[in-house]
């Protein structure tokens, strides 16, 4: 018998006093530390969601970190290093500084304004918009933050556009008959998923939403407002496939194209 997924909203709800502890000792943190020449400081990623569920390991250790972005002021030449000391976990592309057993991953930038905003890859805007202001004494990446905002409803519209557009490619008749005639019904599969993947970020930009990483994309979809009906079992029948059917992949897509393409569009057309 399958467990019931746990969404967001179930993870929020057992991790509330944890996430708590965890927004506590975040700003303990940021409290100690020397900001005269740090303009803002966001809280992003899980604890920011309030969905952090990490595994406590044996020596007090979470295995997760608590993400942070942290903009110098502008003008100034301070490195990370210079303020959190030197990075622990170099491999990983953050600065991560253990403090008390909790892990910190820091993104250490210059000032995000719209310029910067927009030249970002889709992940990292969607980990700018979900954060939370920690610090910003002088309400300057609020201010920024409102142009920010302006510029991402525009740029939201036209992924959407972009995306259906990409879908209705795949799903063409003229790509769709160069693997048919091969019985590559493999690849007929792949291409079904790429425009799969292509549809949960329509979703996403319906709702207002840049889209995460594909690899929580789908997870965090179940979240959002406005969805199709019944999309959790859509969702399910549409990625459970047979790679090597043909029955399969129409049976896929007749699903994809009618309950979440077919949903995307006429809401669309209702805006």
């Amino acid at each position: 018998m399958n467990k019931r997924m746990k969404t967001k909203e179930d993870i929020i709800k057992q991790q509330k006093e944890f996430i708590q502890e965890m927004r506590d000792k975040t700003i303990t943190f940021i409290n100690s530390i020397d900001k005269s020449e740090i303009e803002t400081i966001l809280l992003s990623g899980s604890v920011s969601r309030a969905d952090y569920f990490p595994q406590k390991k044996e020596n007090g250790e979470y295995n997760g970190m608590v993400d942070l972005i942290v903009m110098r002021k502008n003008g100034s030449k301070i490195t990370a290093e210079d303020v959190f000391g030197p990075d622990q976990d170099p491999p990983i592309p953050y600065h991560c500084i253990k403090i008390d057993n909790i892990w910190f991953a820091i993104l250490f930038t210059d000032f995000i304004d719209t310029d910067m905003f927009s030249k970002f890859e889709e992940p990292r805007k969607f980990s700018v918009l979900e954060s939370q202001i920690l610090f910003d004494p002088n309400d300057s990446y609020k201010k920024a933050l409102e142009k920010i905002n302006q510029f991402a409803k525009g740029d939201l519209e036209n992924n959407l556009n972009n995306s259906l557009g990409y879908i209705h490619y795949l799903i063409s008749d003229y790509k769709k008959d160069r693997w048919y005639r091969r019985d590559a019904f493999i690849q007929l599969h792949e291409n079904l998923n790429t425009a799969i993947r292509a549809g949960v970020r329509a979703l996403f930009y319906l709702n207002g939403f840049y889209s995460p990483a594909e690899d929580r994309a789908i997870y965090y979809s179940h979240s959002l407002q406005k969805l199709p009906e019944n999309y959790s079992e859509v969702i399910s029948q549409v990625c459970n496939q047979n790679s090597d059917s043909e029955e399969d992949y129409f049976r896929r897509e007749k699903i994809f194209m009618g309950s979440i393409v077919g949903f995307v569009e006429k809401s669309k057309s209702c805006k």
